[in-house]
């Protein structure tokens, strides 16, 4: 991506956030002076009465909100949500890519498959894998660029396919997530005011998105392949890595000895899924009366430690190749190895801190939840039914994906306004969900306010150099076709579906 310097003014990703901080910092100033502010209703998870709640905007240069951004900068910094998962999952890709794994599995794979279908491969575990938390952000978008990268392609594009398949897929994985559990009670308290013996059914989207996931995976390769690779330079390697892999008998032995030693791991990890059986369900929330709350309760330990039960994974594989191999020989030739992971992860760091604070200081002036509350409050003015209701409520919560990024937090402000609309023009709670839960994709790639944007930021920076170094806005210039593609994508199976009256789910259909 050459641009002429004079044109880079926020060629530097850092100065680009400091710019960010001022100008959110400025409109905070100006709206607290101007009185914004909004009021919304939420539902009681507890009693199912409706609240009302008032939310201005906060001025950010108050003496108290100066002395909160200063004071809190490094909690903001160690608090920040995927930085623990994203240095041991470095440790472990680390390891596995120094060993030799990653590059001979890699390669063994690449030149088995075609380049769109390796594409497609990423993209679909992206989407899938969805379910799976900070998995997708913190391990298989590097695991992609190190994929490109053996297999001579440019590793930007592989880090922007899956970032987009990952960001773009988060709340259509057919698999069941940590986001069902949370949006559920929220859908079924938001419809029992209209409906009191509405219930929520753990699978109501099912069909919905497995076709999603399907023509999601399909359209961003055909994007990565036909219009973003072709814009990007070919990708310079390092010296060391330039020579062609040979996959002789050691290595060959490796691969082997570390696929069966991480398969055994894998299991034992599956088998602690398993409620009820001698020794097992040790990663559950016992607590939990049904499956979904087992899985994803506050006491499991499977959603909380996801990425780090892959990371042994990983790192088992790895270390085990580096033996049978022989690419690992001593136990101090391991310890090396491991220190080494963390060589590159130092401008990631830096980067996160001003991301953090970015991230934080936004939260700090409520305009996220001031914008959402807005556009509610005009969804429900306009007194839109049927295909432009639809329409009307993905569009805006596009736009309050771009500010406000929890989903549950932003579906307890929506569902209660959102979900009595479409049950008024006789359309179900659960097609509510679905419109809700596919329109943050195409705001998920684009706000650099999300955690995950920065995390995508950091690995693109980690491979930037000479003609193929990328700035802020050049991300943004290849980002873009992708959103509007995924929104447009959204909009046509929703007006399909609703048209057509397929089933969503099992027996749940758009329309009562």
């Amino acid at each position: 991506m050459n641009t002429p310097k004079k044109k880079r003014i926020f060629s530097n990703i850092i100065v680009s956030f400091l710019c960010l901080i001022f100008l959110i910092m400025l409109i905070s100033l100006i709206g607290n002076s101007m009185g914004w502010q909004a009021t919304f209703t939420r539902v009681n998870s507890v009693t199912g009465a409706l609240e009302t709640n008032i939310v201005t905007v906060s001025n950010l240069f108050s003496g108290d909100e100066i002395r909160n951004i200063l004071g809190n900068a490094i909690t903001n910094f160690i608090s920040f949500a995927p930085l623990g998962f994203l240095l041991i999952a470095a440790i472990a890709i680390g390891v596995a890519y120094k060993s030799g794994f990653l590059p001979i599995a890699f390669t063994t794979m690449g030149r088995r498959l075609s380049k769109f279908w390796i594409t497609f491969m990423f993209v679909s575990l992206g989407i899938i894998t969805s379910f799976a938390g900070d998995f997708g952000y913190v391990m298989l978008i590097p695991l992609a660029g190190i994929f490109y990268l053996v297999n001579n392609r440019n590793p930007l594009a592989g880090i922007l396919a899956t970032f987009v398949a990952v960001s773009a897929g988060q709340g259509i994985s057919f698999l069941l997530s940590s986001l069902d559990y949370g949006l559920a009670p929220y859908t079924e308290l938001a419809a029992q005011l209209t409906d009191k013996s509405f219930k929520m059914g753990a699978y109501s989207n099912i069909f919905f998105t497995i076709v999603g996931t399907i023509s999601l995976a399909f359209m961003i390769t055909y994007i990565t392949e036909k219009i973003i690779i072709p814009r990007i330079p070919k990708y310079k390697r390092d010296e060391e890595i330039i020579e062609e892999l040979v996959i002789g008998r050691k290595e060959k032995r490796g691969l082997v000895v570390s696929v069966l030693g991480s398969l055994i791991v894998f299991i034992t990890f599956i088998y602690m899924l398993i409620p009820g059986l001698p020794g097992s369900g040790l990663l559950l929330d016992n607590t939990g009366k049904v499956y979904s709350a087992m899985l994803y309760g506050s006491g499991s330990y499977f959603s909380q430690s996801i990425v780090y039960l892959l990371s042994i994974v990983l790192l088992v594989a790895g270390s085990l190749y580096g033996f049978a191999a022989k690419t690992i020989k001593v136990k101090e030739q391991f310890s090396r190895v491991l220190y080494d992971s963390l060589n590159n992860m130092s401008s990631f760091i830096v980067l996160i801190f001003f991301a953090s604070q970015l991230i934080a200081i936004f939260k700090r002036s409520n305009l996220g939840t001031v914008i959402t509350a807005w556009l509610v409050e005009l969804v429900q003015t306009l007194n839109f039914t049927s295909i432009p209701l639809i329409l009307l409520v993905f569009v805006f919560l596009v736009i309050a994906n771009l500010f406000l990024q929890a989903s549950v937090t932003k579906w307890t402000i929506v569902s209660p306004i959102v979900i009595p609309l479409f049950m008024n023009a006789n359309m179900t709670p659960e097609f509510a969900q679905a419109v809700f839960r596919v329109s943050e994709g195409a705001a998920n790639i684009m706000t650099p306010l999300s955690v995950y944007f920065i995390i995508f930021v950091g690995f693109l920076e980690m491979y930037n150099k000479g003609e193929t170094r990328i700035s802020l806005g050049d991300c943004y210039k290849m980002l873009w076709p992708y959103s509007v593609a995924i929104a447009l994508l959204w909009m046509f199976i929703l007006i399909t579906w609703y048209i057509i009256g397929l089933p969503i789910g099992f027996g749940v259909y758009p329309t009562v």
